[in-house]
């Protein structure tokens, strides 16, 4: 009888197989990093959005605050309507479309001015919606759109005084 050596190694088929399940949990692994990388974009993108959105009601009681401190009628400057606003320029009278807001390059805020060197442009647009409701509350509707999509924040500010 003649004695068979056992062969080492591995043969054709373990060798694809192998490679097949190596590929498969490469693929899986960069599919997983992809879906990651463009979820956090769309996260930035709607939590940029909201502090937008909180910064027009912001801008509009900065407003108001404004009138009780110097004596004014408190709803002075917030006649029904539909505004842009920044921080430079306070609340404007939206006529047209909306603009696109600009980061500005010195001071990092967001502002509605043509892009000079070191402004850079974003997708987002804000209009700020105020109408009356009643003699002593406004309601506030800050609408801010980007890349198709759309974020609404309401709130009613009232002459507290």
């Amino acid at each position: 009888m003649k004695n068979k050596e056992k062969t080492k190694g591995f043969t054709l088929l373990e060798m694809l197989l192998s490679l097949l399940v190596i590929v498969i949990g490469v693929l899986g692994a960069f599919t997983a990093v992809a879906r990651y990388s463009q979820n956090t974009q769309q996260e930035k993108e709607n939590l940029v959005a909201s502090y937008l959105c909180q910064e027009g009601i912001e801008i509009v009681k900065n407003v108001r605050d404004t009138n009780w401190v110097n004596g004014t009628t408190w709803s002075t400057g917030l006649a029904a309507g539909n505004y842009e606003a920044d921080y430079q320029s306070g609340l404007v009278a939206l006529s047209g479309d909306p603009r696109k807001l600009y980061i500005d390059g010195a001071t990092n805020f967001y502002k509605y001015e043509a892009p000079p060197t070191g402004n850079t442009e974003t997708p987002y647009t804000r209009v700020i919606a105020i109408t009356a409701n009643g003699a002593d509350e406004l309601d506030i509707v800050v609408t801010v759109t980007w890349s198709s999509n759309t974020m609404v924040v309401k709130q009613n500010i009232f002459n507290w005084q």
